[in-house]
């Protein structure tokens, strides 16, 4: 086995991963939020820690490099890793390379520099930390990102990278293609570069360089040689993303199997967990996705009617504005008043649909599904005050909040509402990817924050503790005005900020033929002993 660094040891391993689809001003990709997920979703079951991020406009991309840079070592550690990966569209301008956010808006050549990220930037804030290796990988060299009313000289190109100078030690740097070259986007889930790096990163017992000349072997292969990936290293030392003779990280056949580091994923590729202390019971560690429930409603030609409840502000008599959620008709699961990606949770779903997928899902697959019990949620969740441990207000990474990201296109001034009274920013204005914050101790990800997520059971107002009902007299209500039990929600959404919505003992409640833009659900597999 080689010496010198080999992942798995004590020293901290760190990672930025930025992909953006949704250009505000560019040509719109389809890849790189897909690549990005992927990327971060490995890269955490190779014991790295992740600082993960889509569509991001330029203050969130330099707010979470600095919040990456913050995070890694201050004086020198030889065994520490620090990665950075970025999907999107990038240009070059006199030698330099700059990395475009979503909200760029560039018409000449001197605007570049204040609408993009600087790869030197990044550089620089890799060098002022004391990590041993610092990783620069860059699938970012897709062609034509710009409108006909750009007006730049022959000084900025958009057709690929330019050839990085003066990297200090220490520093490796990967391209998706040849300097002065573009790199394809791909025709499936993933660009060809980025499929290539999910495919070799995890092999055992490669010297890092060694996984990266089989990236860009199966890169030119797979386009003809028309796309040549590139690297440059000024790392002399020893480094293995897995380490030789370990199980490959990842996940397992079996549901019987599974455990936290090694989930079971089914057909539809959700993720399953145990539930500690509930013997054959695994749920999902992520929230019930738009493309899980669109493989439902496309299969049984299922169509959603009767509207939606939607996030609103109006303005009030007596000046200022309020919150409040409305009726629209025409609101659904496909159209909930925001942008959803695949990878996004389902939302503007009642209980009784979220019980239709999961019986669709039984005899689709052949497993047992349904939607979480109480009693295993609090398994799930685990005994601490918080879903994230006993701090409030949440640390970096916790979840998806009512934040700054929340309030950004919102008229009027609404920075005391933002969670804990703090400048909290999870980087989604609405709904997050599912997986994009840390999971917790049980490996679920979002018991705090983006959603509300239905349960099994019927409401009762002694499911709360004599402290909750105390704090809010409206959980001691237990049916609806047509007679019927109220149904448990549990976790929090997006829109709130209230220290109590994130108790991990909180039971709330509503009808369960209620859709929100904020309510959606996770489900659990059964399975024999």
């Amino acid at each position: 086995m080689l010496s010198g660094l080999v992942i798995g040891g004590d020293s901290p391993k760190k990672a930025l991963v930025i992909g953006n689809n949704e250009y505000v001003h560019a040509r719109s990709l389809s890849n790189p939020a897909n690549d990005a997920t992927d990327m971060a979703g490995l890269l955490r079951r190779l014991d790295f820690d992740v600082t993960f991020r889509v569509d991001a406009d330029l203050k969130s991309m330099k707010r979470a490099l600095r919040e990456f840079v913050d995070s890694l070592p201050a004086d020198p550690d030889p065994e520490a890793v620090a990665l950075v990966f970025f999907a999107g569209h990038g240009v070059q301008m006199k030698g330099e390379n700059f990395l475009i956010p979503v909200d760029a808006e560039m018409t000449r050549d001197y605007e570049v520099p204040d609408e993009t990220l600087s790869m030197n930037l990044i550089m620089e804030g890799l060098e002022t930390a004391g990590a041993g290796l610092n990783l620069l990988i860059l699938d970012c060299c897709r062609n034509d990102p710009f409108s006909r009313s750009w007006r730049g000289s022959r000084s900025t190109s958009s057709g690929g990278l330019a050839m990085p100078g003066g990297a200090p030690q220490g520093m490796f740097i990967a391209f998706s293609t040849s300097p002065d070259d573009v790199a394809d986007d791909g025709e499936g889930k993933n660009s060809p570069y980025t499929a290539a790096l999910l495919k070799h990163l995890p092999k055992p017992g490669r010297p890092f360089e060694e996984v990266f000349k089989a990236v860009g072997g199966d890169v030119a292969s797979l386009t003809g040689g028309e796309q040549e990936p590139w690297f440059n290293s000024k790392f002399y030392g020893n480094f293995q993303f897995v380490e030789e003779g370990a199980g490959l990280p990842g996940v397992i056949n079996s549901p019987k199997e599974a455990t936290k580091d090694r989930p079971w994923i089914n057909s539809l590729g959700m993720k399953f967990c145990p539930v500690p202390g509930r013997p054959g019971v695994l749920m999902s560690t992520h929230e019930t996705r738009v493309k899980d429930f669109r493989a439902f409603t496309e299969a049984t030609d299922y169509i959603q009617k009767g509207g939606a409840h939607l996030f609103e502000v109006k303005e009030k008599p007596g000046g200022g504005y309020t919150t409040n959620w409305v009726h629209r008709e025409k609101a659904s699961w496909e159209e909930p008043g925001f942008l959803q990606s695949d990878e996004h949770p389902v939302v503007c779903v009642t209980w009784d649909e979220a019980k239709q997928f999961a019986t669709w899902l039984s005899a689709h697959d052949g497993n047992n599904y349904r939607l979480p019990r109480d009693v295993e949620w609090s398994a799930a969740v685990g005994s601490e005050r918080f879903p994230w441990g006993e701090e409030w207000p949440p640390p970096t990474n916790a979840g998806n909040f009512w934040d700054l990201q929340a309030i950004s296109n919102l008229p009027g001034d609404w920075s005391k509402s933002v969670i804990g009274g703090i400048e909290y920013d999870d980087g989604a204005e609405r709904t997050a990817r599912v997986g994009s914050y840390d999971a917790n101790d049980h490996g679920f990800f979002d018991l705090a924050g983006n959603v509300w997520e239905w349960l099994e059971d019927d409401y009762r107002p002694e499911l709360n503790s004599s402290e909750m009902l105390k704090e809010n007299a409206s959980l001691k209500e237990s049916r609806d005005e047509k007679g019927r039990l109220f149904k448990v929600i549990r976790g929090g959404a997006w829109d709130n900020f209230s220290e109590l919505d994130f108790r991990s003992e909180l039971r709330d409640f509503d009808e369960r033929d209620r859709r929100d833009d904020d309510y959606g659900f996770r489900v659990v597999v059964e399975f024999g002993q």
